[in-house]
């Protein structure tokens, strides 16, 4: 009998073992939803590590850097829109919204205060027929059919376009009170004709005129200020690209040809079929071109193309920094790669050559919320983690009307008879006293306190519906 009960204390050891080894590698791991993919899309704009994609709903997505794509303001019947808070409807008509502190709105007045102001979409005055908008985020630029180009905002860059115009450095003074001011919080025509495209930067505006010749106006060569007409060189252009903080007055063009290059014309024969170009903030040496098969190039300052792999059916190109971009494609899908990061250049390091390098990868958005009619802004993004969707601790429980609070891991929400206790990284939860275990408990995410969300909400008396056709959380109250 001692053999037998040796074996058997064996045996029960290495099933023991062998329970621990399965349960080890079987343990629950998290399977996390962050979102799905940017899709629908139209129009995309980028701006130093702000970025934009407009739906073809007029939904207005932005994001920075890599982000996910939040979700912004609607603005029905939009075929394009800038970061600077601009779009343009398909009947011509322009629309604004957000902060007025450089009287960018357009509506003849300006916000004295630096505050935060939210602003629904409101329809710039006097202005129609507009075919193209563009954006240096303190001021724009719209232009008509007929031709003429129309600037309002940023009185430092707006001023410089009338025909009388002498540098006063008081035009820079964002409040300066006087009557030239005021003029640029509303659309002012630039004194030229036959206007066939418009670019603009934070500090510079530029126009192409039918004949190809283009006229600049911002700070170049050292911080001179004014109008700067390009070099003969430049004539026969058909688009052109700004580049933030262009001190040099460098600037991307696109060539009637289908040519693209810098002030000079290229010694050998250029490569042609290009249809969009896109310059990089701070950097001559990656600026994106578009082809007509819907293939991307990087064209560097010496004129060497090189093809961006992983790109095709492409539409819609946005240079954001050394090896970084966005595109968009016929599908209505966007593409991003590379870190976004525009101050990167000024680190020492050469980027590094494009192409094989490069693996874009589909931009993601948010998850939404909605509290019967109105969305939910979100200060981070909700996550689905095992089937159940976490969000940030405060935002939507305050909207619906609860009083949160937080300590030491220790949360409480309370609304009207109702009375709710939670713990960080504790299943168990009290409701009005009573225990209750939730399959997932709240936890941290990148310095967030989140919580359950469909839990919380039900026992404060909400239903919680999915809508799968906009990935959007419906909460009924």
């Amino acid at each position: 009998m001692r053999p037998l009960k040796k074996w058997t204390g064996l045996t029960l050891l290495l099933l023991a073992v062998c329970t621990f080894q399965v349960n080890t590698v079987f343990a629950k791991q998290d399977v996390t939803l962050k979102g799905t993919p940017l899709t629908g899309i139209i129009d995309i704009d980028s701006m130093l590590e702000s970025h934009l994609a407009l739906e073809k709903d007029g939904t207005v997505w932005t994001w920075n850097g890599i982000d996910q794509a939040q979700r912004g303001p609607k603005i029905p019947g939009a075929i394009a829109a800038e970061i600077g808070n601009i779009a343009l409807k398909a009947d011509g008509t322009v629309w604004t919204w957000g902060t007025n502190e450089w009287g960018q709105l357009g509506n003849g007045m300006i916000d004295k205060l630096r505050t935060n102001v939210s602003r629904e979409p409101a329809q710039v005055k006097g202005l129609k027929d507009v075919v193209a908008i563009a954006s240096g985020g303190s001021f724009h630029v719209a232009l008509t059919k007929d031709g003429k180009a129309w600037v309002w905002g940023n009185v430092c860059l707006s001023a410089m376009t009338r025909s009388d115009f002498t540098f006063n450095e008081s035009y820079c003074r964002t409040y300066d009170e006087n009557t030239d001011e005021a003029n640029a919080y509303s659309p002012g025509l630039i004194k030229r004709s036959d206007i066939t495209a418009i670019a603009a930067s934070p500090n510079n505006l530029s126009i192409v005129r039918s004949d190809g010749s283009v006229n600049r106006w911002g700070n170049w060569n050292n911080g001179r200020m004014g109008e700067d007409t390009l070099p003969w060189a430049t004539k026969n252009i058909s688009l052109i690209s700004e580049m933030y903080n262009d001190d040099m007055g460098n600037v991307f063009l696109l060539r009637k040809d289908g040519s693209v290059g810098y002030y000079e014309p290229s010694s050998t024969k250029p490569m042609s079929g290009f249809k969009a170009i896109s310059a990089a903030p701070y950097n001559s040496n990656y600026n994106l071109a578009l082809l007509q098969n819907g293939t991307v190039w990087n064209n560097e300052e010496n004129g060497s193309l090189i093809q961006i792999k992983g790109l095709s059916r492409i539409v819609a190109i946005e240079a954001r920094a050394p090896n970084s971009g966005l595109a968009l494609d016929s599908y209505g899908t966007v593409w991003s790669w590379g870190a976004g990061k525009y101050w990167s250049i000024s680190q020492g390091s050469a980027p590094p050559k494009t192409g094989s390098e490069i693996k874009p990868a589909a931009v993601v958005k948010s998850y939404s919320i909605m509290l019967n009619d109105n969305f939910i802004k979100l200060s981070a993004d909700p996550v689905i983690i095992n089937g159940t969707t976490f969000v940030p601790l405060r935002d939507v429980f305050q909207a619906m009307g609860a009083k949160v609070n937080y300590d030491a891991g220790k949360i409480s929400i309370s609304k009207g008879k109702t009375s709710i206790t939670l713990e960080i990284n504790k299943t168990l939860t009290t409701i009005n006293g009573n225990v209750r275990q939730v399959s997932e408990a709240p936890r941290y995410i990148q310095a967030k306190t989140v919580v359950p969300l469909r839990f919380i909400t039900e026992a404060l008396g909400a239903r919680v519906k999915w809508n799968a056709a906009n990935d959007t959380i419906l909460i009924i109250s």
